[in-house]
């Protein structure tokens, strides 16, 4: 048997092609469809799932995309024993309270941990 999967893309707008979405809106299109199959695939095994990465989502979206991709990772937050989110820009790290800063130098990097 195969298994498939429907999914459907929708906003203020209604149901439509996930070709039409702008490359901010498809990052948090993909995000939430990562997350469901991620679990999904983890319930389906009967285990839980410990620690997400988010690699450089952030640059892809304007000030409005940003606010809502951290209220979503805060919001899915308890279901993780931890989550890695990767960043370049310097405005977002205020946003997630325990920090891994890496610091170019002349002697190589350094890093700075803030908890």
């Amino acid at each position: 048997m195969i298994e498939t999967l429907e999914i459907l893309i929708a906003d203020a707008r209604g149901t439509r092609s996930y070709e039409t979405y702008s490359g901010g809106e498809a990052f948090r299109i993909n995000f939430a469809i990562r997350l469901a199959l991620a679990k999904l695939l983890a319930q389906r095994a009967g285990t839980s799932l410990q620690m997400l990465i988010i690699d450089e989502g952030f640059g892809t979206q304007d000030a409005e995309g940003c606010d809502r991709l951290i209220a979503a990772i805060n919001a899915i937050a308890s279901d993780f024993a931890c989550i890695l989110t990767v960043t370049h820009i310097p405005s977002l790290k205020e946003a997630f309270q325990a920090r891994i800063e890496v610091h170019k130098t002349s002697q190589g990097s350094q890093i700075y941990l803030s908890i």
